[in-house]
């Protein structure tokens, strides 16, 4: 067992990352301890070190402690921007739900500076197309849309789904820690979280502990009343029409980049899901946690 509870601080490494006890509890790997057994398992583990409340890699511990401080400091400039703009992204006609993903969950303090804030957005069923083209288009235009270079601290809006999509094929342990963590933005979309959870129960397989997240402070939110007005304006004047119009322009720019789909990557084109991860962390990030775990035997 003492192996299994290894894996969990080797993943943690592998990612950069020092865990507080609850953290450790949500993220075991294949076991369950109880927090209040885990404190005594963890002291019988030689590899591992604590302080200040954190629990590491000995050789990796002191390095990652400066990190967790700097990156604690920048999960506060993501929590200050969302604060300010996430009323309004659920508020764009046909999002029907934001969650907060990668390291821009702050879940774990884990915000790099300069990164930008992944956000995985759920859109209303067959309005895909004309949705993505809304948030585009805000965004763009508010300035808070990564875009090339300009990436610190904006928003990067490159994984959508329909509200029928929820379920994930994608399983493996980079993917479910990835899920484990989302946050809702909105009420609505703390709905969709928890039916989410529902629909990709795999993840348990790996993480037995953990479960859909709440975090208050974002999922009271509730979309403007506009939102509702503007719907049902934009369905009167054929909207699936220019949903169709939408795909086509869409497809067009999607067709000219040179980045396809192949086992390396995570692209996928569709009138339920769009991904666009040219270089996924999940395959670096096991083969850095497999040496991890051979090096400290």
């Amino acid at each position: 067992m003492h192996h299994t509870l290894l894996q969990t601080f080797a993943y943690a490494a592998s990612q950069k990352r020092l865990l507080t006890l609850e953290e450790i509890y949500r993220y075991q790997i294949n076991i369950q301890y109880t927090l209040q057994e885990l404190p005594s398992q963890i002291a019988k583990i030689p590899q591992i070190k604590t302080q200040y409340g954190l629990y590491g890699l000995i050789d990796s511990f002191d390095e990652l402690l400066i990190l967790r401080q700097e990156k604690g400091r920048e999960s506060i400039r993501r929590y200050r921007r969302i604060s300010q703009y996430g009323r309004l992204l659920i508020s764009i006609p046909y999002i029907r739900g934001i969650f907060l993903a990668g390291s821009s969950s702050f879940s774990t303090g884990n915000t790099k500076k300069r990164s930008d804030i992944d956000i995985f957005i759920i859109t209303k069923n067959q309005h895909l197309w004309i949705a993505r083209f809304l948030i585009t288009s805000i965004t763009q235009i508010l300035g808070i849309r990564r875009s090339g270079e300009m990436e610190e601290n904006r928003f990067c809006l490159n994984h959508y789904i329909t509200e029928n999509n929820l379920k994930r094929s994608d399983h493996n342990i980079y993917s479910a820690q990835l899920y484990a963590d989302y946050i809702a933005i909105g009420a609505n979309s703390q709905q969709l979280l928890d039916k989410f959870w529902q629909d990709n129960m795999w993840t348990r397989e790996l993480f037995p502990q953990a479960k859909a997240r709440q975090y208050p402070i974002f999922n009271h939110l509730q979309s403007y009343t506009i939102k509702t007005w503007l719907e049902n304006i934009l369905t009167k004047f054929s909207i699936h029409i220019w949903n169709r119009v939408a795909r086509w322009g869409q497809m067009q720019k999607i067709k000219s980049n040179s980045i396809q789909s192949n086992n390396n990557n995570r692209i996928q084109v569709s009138d339920t899901e769009l991904e666009f991860h040219p270089e996924p962390n999940s395959i670096k990030v096991e083969q850095v946690m497999q040496t991890i775990l051979q090096q400290i035997g």
